[in-house]
This record gives C-alpha cells, sequence and structure tokens, in this order.
C-alpha cells in the first residue's frame, strides 16, 4: 500500500464523516433556532395579552383626564364666589397641570406620537385660556372671565380637548 492510497481510503472514510456531522450539525442548530423563535412567540403573545387591558385603560384613563379639564365643567368645579378673573385664570391652569401630572405616566402605554398629541391639546388649552383672558381684564370679576370661557369652548372647533379625545379613539380602534 502506497502513502497515496493510504490517503486516498482516508479521505474516502473521512470525507463522508464530515458531511454527515456537517448536515447534522446544521439541521440541529436550525432545530434549536426554531424552537428559541416559537418561545419568543408564545412570550410574545402571553405579554401582549396581559398588556392589552393597561393600553386600553390608559387610552381611558386619559380620555377621563380630557374629560376632566373640559373648560364648562372644570369652570364650574373651581370657580368661587369673589374670585378676579387672574384667581380663576390662575386656578384653572393649576388644576390642568395637576390632572395632567396625574396621567402622565400614561405616556408608557400608548404610542410617542398621540402622547405629544395630548402634550400639545394641553398647552393648546392654556394658549386659548390666555387668549380668551386678553379679552378680558384681570380685575374684572370671575364671571365674565368664565362666560367668556364658555362661549369659546362652546365651539368644539375651538377645544383642544375634544380633537385630542378623537385622537385617543382612533389609536385605541386600531388596537381593537
Amino acid at each position: 500500500m502506497n502513502e497515496v492510497s493510504v490517503w486516498f481510503y482516508l479521505l474516502l472514510v473521512c470525507l463522508p464523516a464530515l458531511i454527515v456531522f456537517a448536515t447534522c450539525y446544521l439541521v440541529i442548530r436550525q432545530f434549536f433556532r426554531n424552537k428559541e423563535q416559537l418561545e419568543l412567540l408564545a412570550i410574545q403573545k402571553n405579554t401582549s395579552a396581559s398588556v392589552l387591558p393597561l393600553k386600553l385603560q390608559a387610552y381611558e384613563r386619559l380620555i377621563l383626564f380630557f374629560e376632566r379639564i373640559h373648560i364648562p365643567g372644570l369652570v364650574a368645579k373651581v370657580r368661587t364666589r369673589k374670585m378676579s378673573s387672574g384667581d380663576l385664570h390662575s386656578a384653572l391652569m393649576i388644576a390642568i397641570q395637576q390632572e395632567f401630572e396625574h396621567n402622565v405616566t400614561q405616556q408608557m402605554y400608548i404610542s410617542d406620537q398621540l402622547w405629544e398629541i395630548v402634550r400639545l391639546a394641553k398647552q393648546e388649552l392654556f394658549n386659548q385660556m390666555d387668549h380668551v383672558m386678553v379679552s378680558t381684564s384681570f380685575s374684572e370679576d370671575a364671571d365674565t372671565f368664565s362666560r367668556a370661557l364658555v362661549e369659546h369652548f362652546a365651539n368644539p372647533e375651538f377645544d383642544p380637548t375634544r380633537k385630542a379625545i378623537h385622537a385617543l379613539k382612533q389609536e385605541a380602534k386600531l388596537l381593537l
């Protein structure tokens, strides 16, 4: 037996063994990858099932937030006798800010775009209240200012809370 034939026989034995080994390795590796993906999908499914109620609750809480800061109702809640326009304006701004801070954690469950709408709606509410305040005087009683606010926000076109509630409902529908 010469040296070439030994290498040839060795190659005939080792080459099929290497091919079988490589095939087994690839098949087993693919099997474990598939198994891992199936487990991840199962975990995601369980997570989705438990997170969905939290997301829906966040939409509910934010809608409640906008209902609470809706100006006609908030004016009736905050206004007291002998309040000036400036006092009412400040009390409304504080009440809105407190409600906002109470619900700030809800941003965790909604999209970034929707949270930006919530923030902008609150800011627009402040801006419109300031605009109405300019048309009255800080020294006037709160009745004049409150009537002007209620008249201004009676038009849904000027009410940012209604627009934000609409956006919240639209995104919540996507979940369902």
